[in-house]
């Protein structure tokens, strides 16, 4: 899991959390917990995230293919299904799916094909 700790870059949670009143609690020290760049870039191709305030556009302290590399993976914007506009967090009120209906990784970002963008969305700083 990846968490967002205020004043500190994103860290990677290994370990039991658990939710407890609409939050995430675990035992684990900030000494435990890795830097995103312990994740080999490979690895996001198979990952998706939803994170609507696109937090990773203005992440500092990460190098920036890994910056790239999770931002390519939100699924946070409007997608279109059997004629429809859909965004994610609207899913549960707006419409009935069923296994098989939605493909979430073909939501991400297409990747664009340029020597100079090698991974699929550019980030932009806020």
């Amino acid at each position: 899991m990846v968490v967002d700790l205020l004043g500190f870059p994103p860290r990677i949670l290994e370990g039991p959390f658990r939710l407890d009143n609409y939050r995430y609690r675990t035992t684990a020290r900030l000494s435990e917990l890795r830097p995103i760049e312990s994740v080999p870039l490979e690895e996001f191709g198979a990952l998706l995230h939803f994170d609507p305030w696109w937090v990773f556009r203005g992440v500092l302290g990460v190098q920036r293919e890994w910056v790239e590399a999770a931002f390519a993976t939100n699924v946070a914007h409007p997608f279109r299904h059997q004629g429809r506009t859909f965004k994610i967090q609207g899913l549960l009120r707006s419409a009935a799916f069923h296994p098989g209906d939605i493909d979430l990784i073909a939501l991400r970002p297409a990747p664009q094909a340029t020597p100079a963008a090698p991974i699929a969305r550019r980030a932009k700083a806020l």
